[in-house]
């Protein structure tokens, strides 16, 4: 495992579709494969930069002048249509496979697709815990772990990651714990193109994953520092909803903003108190889903009182 930590701090980014099922709380309906191959919709957001809609957490695809570089890969029995929309728009090989972080609805696919990529890229802390969910697994079908990681296990320390492919030049950024403790931010800075991951969710409350390694408080951070410092332009493809721009992130921002303050001006009440006195209708951006993230979960992990989600039966 090549490992591979920050040098420094600033991240050098010149920088709608229905929203899909999240793997760790929605389970898929299974398809032929006649429907996986429909299932994928692609979307260019920039010059040679798309995002592929599906099932599961959003990919995007880079190409350059001799490559392609994916970003997250959704579930195993999807890749058959994946590849066929890549195919849509490129027959370029693809040289990297990126993950965002470890979920199953976003690395699904890293063992069919390790076959055909030079290297999966991802933090430290998603090779860990991927290596501990494939040891309840049968051996034959363990695989897909990031062969390059960037960071270290210490949940404080930052990271980054230049690569340079042809002419193309894509930032990985890591800032900590978030969604989960491993987290990574993929940025295109030629075209000024940024995916998220599930550091960003359009649509649906986010879910912080705290038995992952996630903050409610470092997510809100991080938030907070993108937006800072994101050129205006930007277009933004987050782990799940649909692409945006700055003016989206900033809305996210303020949005755990207010809860955070909601929170601190009210100590001690538990998840639903906190969403009861909560106006929840000025932020109609961010739906609850019964049987995932709801309002009381989501002021419980906000509170430090809970684990992110509704409990699994």
């Amino acid at each position: 495992m090549r490992v591979l930590t920050a040098l420094g701090l600033a991240f050098a980014v010149g920088l709608s579709l229905p929203l899909a099922a999240h793997a760790k709380h929605r389970a898929a309906q299974p398809l032929g494969s006649a429907d996986a191959a429909k299932i994928h919709k692609v979307e260019k957001v920039a010059e040679n930069v798309y995002c592929i809609f599906g099932q599961g957490g959003n990919i995007g695809l880079v190409v350059t002048a001799k490559h392609a570089v994916l970003i997250d890969d959704q579930f195993e029995r999807l890749v058959p249509g994946l590849l066929d929309a890549v195919r849509s728009v490129t027959d370029k090989p693809i040289k990297y496979l990126v993950n965002t972080h470890g979920h199953p609805d976003h690395v699904g696919g890293n063992v069919v697709l390790e076959k055909q990529v030079s290297a999966i890229i991802a933090h430290a802390n998603v090779r860990r815990r991927m290596i501990t969910e494939q040891a309840k697994l049968d051996p034959a079908k363990r695989g897909g772990l990031p062969e390059l990681s960037l960071g270290s296990e210490d949940t404080k320390e930052r990271a980054r990651l230049n690569i340079h492919l042809d002419e193309a030049e894509i930032h990985l950024l890591h800032l900590g714990p978030g969604h989960t403790d491993g987290d990574v931010l993929v940025g295109i800075p030629s075209v000024h193109v940024m995916h998220m991951g599930d550091l960003f969710f359009l649509g649906m409350l986010p879910f912080i994953d705290v038995e992952g390694g996630g903050s409610f408080e470092g997510l809100a951070a991080q938030i907070t520092s993108v937006a800072s410092w994101i050129p205006e332009d930007s277009r933004i493809i987050p782990g799940h909803g649909p692409v945006c721009g700055k003016k989206e992130l900033l809305r996210y921002r303020d949005f755990l903003q207010a809860v955070q303050a909601h929170v601190k001006a009210h100590p001690g009440q538990d998840g639903a108190a906190l969403a009861k006195t909560f106006d929840t209708a000025a932020w109609p951006e961010w739906k609850p889903v019964s049987e995932f993230v709801t309002w009381e979960t989501f002021f419980s992990v906000a509170s430090g009182k809970g684990p992110g989600r509704v409990a699994r039966p």
